[in-house]
């Protein structure tokens, strides 16, 4: 109350001061301060309020930031990082996997392309030459689609092995019904009976 001296005077200021003086013996729960706003000094409720909501927040926060930061603290940091380990290894291997079945579908599909012409003289006899076709794992070029070498290997072995494929060479067929030549028939007959061309009478 101090700064009210140089408003009110000596006088008046000792009277006020008596009055507040006496009011707040009388009422000691809620006591009159005068404060000079002009210094700062006086805070409003709703801001004392506020600042205090403000304060229990951010309690709230360090108290949760501080439990968090202990469970991890509590945590076994070794083992986390060895199950990353192994989870990492098994996905790697499973992308191996996927791209090995990837690229052997792949290398089947073109290697049944490439014997899709060829007669065998039987299941065995291809699964055979499909076996020793990949045995020599022949390289693929992508750019003329075929794999390199092969086709001179394949000539190769069916010179080698001719019984492993069907014979290219059509076997003769019969015109007429099979008759068994008498001692009387011509050669022509013969011919006949045997699907061949009449051989031409000299004139």
């Amino acid at each position: 109350m101090e700064f009210l001296k140089e408003i009110l005077g000596e006088e008046l200021y000792s009277q006020a001061k008596e009055k507040v003086d006496t009011y707040n013996k009388e009422h000691k729960d809620k006591p009159m301060k005068l404060v000079n706003l002009s210094e700062g000094n006086y805070v409003s409720k709703e801001k004392f309020d506020n600042k205090e909501t403000e304060i229990s927040t951010l309690k709230t926060q360090v108290e949760d930031a501080n439990k968090e930061i202990q469970s991890y603290k509590d945590m076994d940091i070794e083992s986390i990082k060895k199950s990353a380990t192994d989870w990492e290894e098994k996905y790697n291997k499973l992308v191996e996997s996927q791209e090995a079945v990837k690229k052997e579908s792949i290398r089947n599909e073109r290697t049944n392309a490439f014997f899709n012409d060829v007669k065998f003289a039987s299941e065995s006899a291809k699964a055979g030459v499909i076996a020793q076709f990949n045995e020599k794992d022949f390289k693929y070029d992508e750019q003329t689609g075929k794999f390199q070498g092969a086709n001179e290997w394949l000539e190769e072995l069916k010179k080698n092995d001719v019984g492993a494929f069907q014979s290219e060479v059509a076997n003769p067929k019969f015109t007429t019904e099979i008759s068994t030549p008498t001692n009387n028939s011509s050669m022509d007959e013969v011919m006949k009976v045997m699907g061949l061309k009449e051989e031409r009478k000299e004139k």
